[in-house]
């Protein structure tokens, strides 16, 4: 299993390494994907005499679960990271005032009744008021 120790630490630098989220994620697919190396190192037990497989299965465990503890820690603190500086790159001055939002609006019906008046005067029409 000296293989897979070397897997480990080799996975563990990689995830140290890594510069962003994206190269994060091409690591975990990398060791841990489908076609990953701790998978196929998983597909090896199969060729194993039946005594050994239970241990060497539980190393194979041990050795991914530590490699996805490290990158979901390092990727939480890459995340962390980023929504600092995008908090720090939003800076917002909270002494300035709101804005403002216009009140109130007339009704309906005065709106229609404008727009009836406008459209006869446009036409040549008069508006007069009076008792009638």
């Amino acid at each position: 299993m000296e293989n897979l120790d070397a897997l480990v630490a080799q996975a563990l630098e990689a995830v140290q390494s890594a510069e962003d989220i994206n190269a994060l994620e091409q690591i975990r697919v990398h060791y841990l994907g489908k076609k990953g190396e701790l998978t196929q190192v998983m597909k090896t037990l199969g060729n194993l005499p039946a005594e050994e497989r239970p241990q060497v299965g539980a190393l194979i465990n041990v050795a991914k679960e530590r490699v996805t503890e490290v990158l979901n820690a390092r990727k939480a603190t890459m995340e962390e990271a980023d929504l600092a500086a995008k908090l720090a790159a939003e800076s917002i001055d909270v002494t300035l005032p709101g804005r403002g939002q216009a009140s109130g609006g007339l009704h309906p019906i005065t709106r229609t009744l404008e727009r009836i008046e406008q459209f006869f005067t446009h036409i040549g029409y008069g508006i007069a008021e009076g008792p009638e």
